[in-house]
This record gives C-alpha cells, structure tokens and sequence, in this order.
C-alpha cells in the first residue's frame, strides 16, 4: 500500500524530531556522571560447556532453589575475550530464587568481567542470558502487528519506538538530572499522544479531538494521583528497585516521590489513548453516515459507545496494577494481616491510588473526546464533511 502525501509529511516531521532529539540528548544529558564505578567491569556472553561438579543442597520447600557451588568449564562467546575457554567456580547459589544461577550443560550465561591494572581479569556468573528469547518475542510481534495491521501496523510500530526513546533519552536522562518526574511524564505523555494518533488517525479533526481527550485524561490521572498521594502521606517507595535510589540520592537530585506519580501517568497512557481514538472514530463514523445529526446526537452516541468500552478498558488498568502487586496480596495473606493495617501500608495504598487514578482519567476521556468531537464538526461540514 502506498503512503499518503500526509503519511509522507508526517514521516518528515517525526525525522526532524528524532534528529533534534539526538542533538539534545547529546548536548544536554550525555556527559552526565555516574557514582556508580562499572568502570572496570564489563559483561559478557558465555555457554556452559559442561558441569564439571555440583555441591547442591535444595533449600527450604520451594522447588530450584539451592545452596552451593558448581564448578563450570565455559567458552567466552563475546567481549575482548571471546573463544577463550577457561573453569571457574559459580558460588552465585545462596538460596536466592531471584538472583541464583543454576548452571546446566549447554545454558548461555552472563559473566562479570573485573579487570585491573597489573592484574588477571577476574570471571564471576553474574545472572542467566535471557536477551534471545526477548529479541524472538519482539520478532513475533512486529511480525504479527504488520502482517494483521499492514501500514496502520507500521505506523503503530513507528510510534512504539518513539516512545521507547522518548522515554529512554528524553525523561529518564532528565530525572537522574533532578528535573521534575512529573513535569516530564506530562511532557513525554503529550509528545507521544500527538505523534502517536497522527501516525495511525493522520493529520485531520477526529486525531486532534482523540489527542485532546486523550492529554486531558492522561492530566487528570496524574492530578488526582499528586493530590491523593501527597493526602494519603506515600512515600513512593514501593519495591526494592525504589528502595536501592535511596542510596544514589546524596549524589544526584532524583525525586523519588514523583518517580511514582509519573509512572501512574506512563502507565495509564496506552489504555487512555485506545479509549480517546476509538471515541473520536466513532463520532466522525457516525456523522459520515449520518451527517444530518446535531452535535448533541453525536455527543450522545460518543457516551452510549464510550459507556460500553470504559467498563472493560477500566478493568484493564486495575487488572495490570492488580497483577504487578500479586506477590504483596499473596504475602498479607499469609501473614493474616488485618485489613485495617493492609490498607494503610505505603505499598498497598499507592498501588490502589494507581490503579483508581488512571482509571478515573480513562474514563474522563470518554466524555470529553465526545465533546470536543462533536464541537469539531461544524455546521458547514454536516452538509458536505469527508473526514479522512
């Protein structure tokens, strides 16, 4: 299918903003330091090439996990090193299921690489290689989005990978700056809704009104999340990711607390923006066909359509906040704990306050994309519209 003279423009406009994007991340974040010293150490691929010895013990009840050495002969397979074979000892067994490395015949791993001046490199098992099996899953699903979706698909993949670097380049660079967290995800949210929607809707009104509905929803999720927040006194520590930036504060200005509220803005984005393109489709399909409706019979049919898909696209927020936060529920219930305290823990409130604050800007989108849908049609165009 051959692109549009629109489609065309739109693909220059998006070059000149990854170039300038390129210019400004490498002006403006690049030269950043780091408190971090992984000066020395570089990480490498490496396969098994056999299990020479294991000294096992299964730890607990819960079945792979283990306490122990293994002793491993491995071939180096990248870095400065690579065809190098060589036996070490992988003592990365202390009856961790999240950072254990049990080693088996044939397995790729990674290694930790440690040199010094003067000195022999060290070699150390540092975690499982597991990076062929994301870039099989990211095959299959470019391979499914532009086979089913054909040019809508390549556009939606286009913006995907804008996000990804917005988000990459743009606002993370920025917070380990000790810019405002929310300021940028507000920033990053309205770049990529504005890209976004003219990829896959094109340059006309029914994008324009998705985009206004989608930004306000996005906006109000992340208000009500600040104030509710700061109300409920969080902290924004809610996991062991958070808790280890309490250590790197002292040396860079981060904002912890408005990591989360920007999350809950990150986080509801793609659901809000489903909602607010569908909404408007809907609204500019309706007055294709019946281009003898009134704003108010359009702005009607936006809600009564909007009422059916905010139902489940709600779910879907408070479903994904709900399975990220398993492991906690599984945990207060085998402490018995009362639901008193459950609900006024730090962790369980702001996972509540995420879930119900992105839910409440989906649904928001519904009414006001119909509203601003039905204003863009004017009354000219009931007569003679042909929204592209």
């Amino acid at each position: 299918m051959i692109m549009s003279k629109k489609q065309i423009n739109i693909f220059l406009w998006i070059f000149i903003f990854f170039i300038a994007s390129l210019l400004f991340y490498y002006f403006m974040v690049y030269n950043r330091n780091s408190s971090v010293d992984n000066k020395n150490i570089n990480y490498v691929r490496a396969k098994v090439l056999e299990v020479i010895s294991s000294d096992l013990t299964e730890e607990g009840n819960i079945s792979g996990v283990y306490i122990g050495t293994q002793e491993l002969k491995i071939e180096i397979l990248s870095g400065k090193f690579k065809g190098q074979k060589l036996i070490l000892t992988n003592s990365r067994l202390h009856g961790d299921l999240v950072y254990d490395v049990v080693a088996e015949d044939g397995m790729e791993i990674v290694l930790a690489v440690k040199e010094r001046e003067g000195q022999p490199p060290s070699f150390g098992v540092d975690t499982y290689a597991r990076d062929k099996v994301l870039y099989i899953l990211i095959f299959l699903f470019i391979f499914v989005l532009i086979g089913v979706g054909r040019i809508k698909g390549l556009m939606a993949l286009i913006s995907l990978i804008i996000t990804g670097l917005l988000i990459a380049f743009f606002m993370l660079p920025l917070m380990f700056r000790g810019y405002s967290p929310i300021l940028l995800a507000i920033i990053t949210a309205s770049i990529v809704i504005f890209l976004s929607l003219m990829l896959i809707g094109g340059f006309n009104k029914k994008s324009l009104a998705a985009i206004i509905g989608t930004s306000a929803g996005v906006v109000i999720a992340g208000i009500i999340s600040l104030i509710s927040g700061k109300m409920a006194h969080l902290t924004g520590i809610t996991g062991e990711a958070s808790e280890q930036l309490i250590y790197i504060v002292s040396s860079f200005p981060i904002n912890i607390k408005g990591i989360m509220f920007a999350g809950i803005i990150i986080s509801s984005l793609g659901a809000v923006m489903d909602v607010g393109m569908s909404i408007a489709s809907v609204v500019f399909e309706i007055h294709n066909r019946s281009p003898e409706l009134s704003r108010a019979e359009l702005f009607k049919s936006g809600m009564n359509v909007g009422k059916d898909i905010m139902g489940t696209m709600a779910n879907t927020l408070i479903l994904a906040f709900t399975g990220a936060s398993l492991s906690i529920m599984i945990l207060l219930m085998a402490y018995n704990m009362p639901y008193f305290r459950a609900i006024n823990l730090n962790t369980v409130s702001t996972e509540i306050i995420q879930g119900l604050s992105g839910s409440i800007g989906l649904i928001l989108t519904v009414p006001i994309t119909s509203i601003v849908s039905a204003l863009f049609i004017s009354n000219s165009s009931r007569k003679n519209f042909n929204n592209d």
